[in-house]
């Protein structure tokens, strides 16, 4: 936080990415599986998947501000978000899956012309993909 207060992006983009790191980690490997019928499990698993899925956001952001501020995406990072965003619903539950979605809509509301709509129909479509994936 010392470093992104004070405009140092660049450093502070190390801590974004250990701390994504680790939360996506533990979600992957660590958290055991969902218990619905247990209140303090399915508040663990929305609570560690909500900070997961927040630290992708951070991340994404940061990562952008440090180093590519004033930078139109090329149209390789626009097809691999699109591709790396379904990949990962497509393996996610409805928690994590929400804060893809969420993610999404945040960073198209963020961004202007046709990178903002294409990111925002990426969350409508990754949002039809956690609905599938979740329902069936």
């Amino acid at each position: 936080m010392f470093f992104w207060n004070s405009n140092n992006l660049e450093v502070s983009n190390i801590f974004v990415i250990i701390n994504t790191v680790a939360q996506l980690g533990y979600i992957a490997t660590q958290l055991e599986p969902i218990d619905t019928n247990s209140t303090p499990n399915w508040l663990t698993h929305v609570v560690a998947k909500t900070f997961a899925g927040i630290g992708v956001l951070d991340l994404l952001h940061n990562t952008s501000a440090a180093y590519y501020k004033g930078v139109p995406p090329s149209q390789v990072v626009q097809i691999a978000t699109g591709v790396g965003f379904a990949a990962i619903a497509s393996m996610s539950d409805w928690i994590f899956g929400g804060c893809l979605v969420y993610d999404l809509v945040a960073l198209s509301v963020g961004q202007e012309g046709s990178w903002g709509r294409l990111l925002g129909g990426y969350a409508a479509g990754i949002a039809g993909i956690v609905g599938f994936r979740n329902y069936f």
